[in-house]
């Protein structure tokens, strides 16, 4: 009952009903891009999308790390809506500036790839790219700003005019016969700058130079903790199909991705659980300290791993079928590779319980820890699994990296129980 009880807490507040219904439109709306994009694209145009779309995601890992984290983890721990609405403002200077310094980034990077390898990427991908990852980091930053303030009703909307828009203007493209890898991402771009744009209008979203300094205090040094934790992640699997593309092409890696895109239904819970739990973490806390705290993670995270096994079990069994479905024979022979998917995701959920217990108790540097040794295991395995094996060897490094990953964060929670001996863990955790 306790584990079922768990389970259920999502469902049992509007709050947490709107933000599992959000996150449905996000992750369905991904699912169906990713199935658009691979009947539309083919495989190995796919295949390059994939490795761009990868470098979004780094940029975008960074900015959850560095800002999106900490405002969910300090937000939920703020004693009073004043001390929130303060706090919020603030680290909405330190986007801005995070998102001036990435654009300039981005820009100064892809000059110097033209220098270097002249002719091999196309100025008009090279600007669609760019202003999609701009636009991309700000619209995900007001939809984690919504969830902080307790506003998940407004993150609806928002996300329906980014995430469905991006799939209706897809399938315009696709039966225009326009689309094509810079298409894909000038849509993604266009309906990410409109739905942040009126999010911002809505919201009067300003601040001042003392608010995003005192933010940034506050934060900081959570921010550097999880930012590096988080981009060792990214090579976990990121940096694993990219490794991958370069040994094997980018056919396998589309592969990979398009494997990853079917456990979709599977992400609305991560992702849900991403923009509730730590929250809810943090009031735990502050109503009965790191043990309340704690016995709700656990007992939430027992209650995850059970559903998901039996899910994943069951689904293991008609992997082939699955792939068939939805791409074609094309891909019937990734099954294998489904079914590992189906592992590292099994994998992260405790990860990702452990990982808001040592944020919420403000101890990362065990997330930092776990994450080098993630990332040193795939990067190490993913060249010979890869050369033997193919696009499953990708696959069979990041779940190597998974497996590293939780058994040093279960080590670390271990030796913080035991170091606090009969003391408090609220007195030994300061």
């Amino acid at each position: 009952m306790r584990l079922l009880s768990s389970l259920q807490f999502l469902f049992q507040s509007n709050r947490r009903t709107q933000t599992i219904l959000d996150q449905l439109v996000v992750s369905g709306s991904n699912f169906a891009t990713g199935i658009l994009l691979v009947r539309g694209l083919g495989l190995s145009e796919f295949g390059k999308f994939t490795v761009a779309y990868a470098i979004l995601l780094l940029a975008n890992s960074v900015q959850l790390s560095f800002i999106s984290s900490p405002m969910l983890t300090l937000g939920a721990l703020c004693s009073t809506p004043e001390e929130m609405r303060y706090f919020v403002r603030g680290m909405y200077g330190v986007q801005l500036m995070f998102c001036a310094m990435a654009s300039f980034v981005a820009a100064l990077a892809v000059l110097l790839y033209i220098l270097l390898h002249p002719g091999a990427v196309p100025l008009g991908l090279v600007l669609a790219f760019t202003t999609a990852v701009v636009f991309f980091l700000m619209q995900d930053w007001l939809r984690r700003y919504y969830f902080t303030v307790g506003k998940a009703a407004s993150s609806i909307w928002n996300d329906a005019i980014s995430y469905l828009g991006q799939l209706v203007v897809l399938g315009l493209l696709l039966w225009a016969r326009r689309l094509t890898v810079e298409t894909a991402f000038w849509a993604i771009a266009l309906t990410s700058a409109l739905a942040f744009g009126i999010g911002v209008v809505a919201e009067q979203l300003s601040n001042t130079l003392a608010e995003t300094r005192a933010a940034w205090g506050k934060a900081r040094r959570i921010s550097l903790d999880l930012g590096i934790a988080n981009q060792l992640q990214w090579f976990v699997y990121q940096g694993a199909i990219l490794v991958g593309a370069s040994l094997v092409g980018p056919q396998a890696a589309g592969g990979v991705r398009a494997t990853q895109n079917v456990i979709g239904p599977v992400n609305v819970a991560f992702q849900a659980m991403e923009n509730i739990v730590p929250i809810r973490a943090g009031e735990e806390m502050r109503r009965g300290g790191i043990r309340q705290a704690s016995r709700f993670l656990f007992r939430f995270g027992s209650a995850g791993v059970l559903a998901l096994l039996i899910v994943f079990s069951i689904a293991s069994l008609f992997s082939a079928q699955f792939l068939t479905l939805f791409y074609g024979h094309q891909l019937r022979d990734y099954s294998s590779v489904l079914n590992l998917q189906f592992l590292y995701f099994l994998l992260a959920w405790p990860i990702r319980q452990l990982s808001f217990l040592f944020r919420t108790i403000r101890k990362t540097s065990p997330i930092l820890i776990s994450s080098i040794v993630a990332a040193t295991l795939s990067m190490l395995l993913v060249y010979p699994f890869v050369r033997h094996l193919d696009a499953l060897g990708i696959v069979m490094a990041a779940v190597a990296g998974q497996v590293g990953n939780l058994g040093y964060l279960i080590f670390a929670w271990v030796r913080i129980r035991a170091k606090a001996g009969a003391e408090p863990l609220e007195i030994a955790a300061k």
